[in-house]
């Protein structure tokens, strides 16, 4: 099952340390910082700049998070990108996204995904630090059995069969309403 990543690119399980901008700044490369991050982003209810901020203050060590304040707010805006590009060297590639529904959500499915970790690793995610790379190549590989698995390929089943139902829907809307059908 494909989630968006490839394993092949992140196999190096060497936990990550610094990236390089201007200079090298050290990073706190924590998943559940990373997850912080993207969560902290997305919040449309604070400034634009305190995000940038904040998300940096997540991922940098404090000695490099001093450095970064010293940039301007697109310099800022630029490490944190490099950052994130670093963390998923995916982010760059072009997907196919047609059709395509997320099956795994980090923050929802959270209570799955630990439980997932600590039936097939052994590992107790609020207790053990992992990079993020390192997350997301164990997170790949979850196998068959756990109950993150088993929602996960419900939901790629559910998936295809809502895909069905939206395309018999459009084209019951398309007759209804005299217009053409393409299928």
């Amino acid at each position: 099952m494909r989630l968006g990543f490839s394993f092949e690119k992140h196999v190096s399980l060497t936990p990550l340390s610094e990236v390089h901008f201007f200079g090298a700044f050290k990073i706190n490369a924590d998943f559940r910082n990373v997850i912080r991050a993207v969560e902290l982003l997305k919040d449309s209810s604070i400034s634009e700049r305190m995000r940038v901020n904040a998300a940096l203050k997540l991922l940098l060590k404090p000695m490099a998070f001093r450095r970064a304040r010293l940039l301007s707010f697109g310099g800022r805006t630029a490490l944190l990108n490099r950052i994130f590009k670093v963390l998923n060297p995916d982010s760059g590639e072009k997907k196919e996204t047609t059709g395509t529904k997320r099956v795994l959500s980090l923050i929802k499915d959270g209570g799955l995904i630990y439980g997932a970790f600590l039936q097939a690793y052994g590992l107790d995610l609020n207790k053990k630090g992992l990079d993020w790379r390192t997350f997301c190549s164990l997170l790949c590989c979850i196998p068959e059995g756990t109950a993150l698995f088993n929602v996960m390929k419900n939901r790629t089943e559910n998936t295809e069969i809502t895909q069905d139902i939206d395309d018999g829907l459009e084209i019951l809307f398309n007759k209804l309403s005299g217009g053409e059908t393409n299928g």
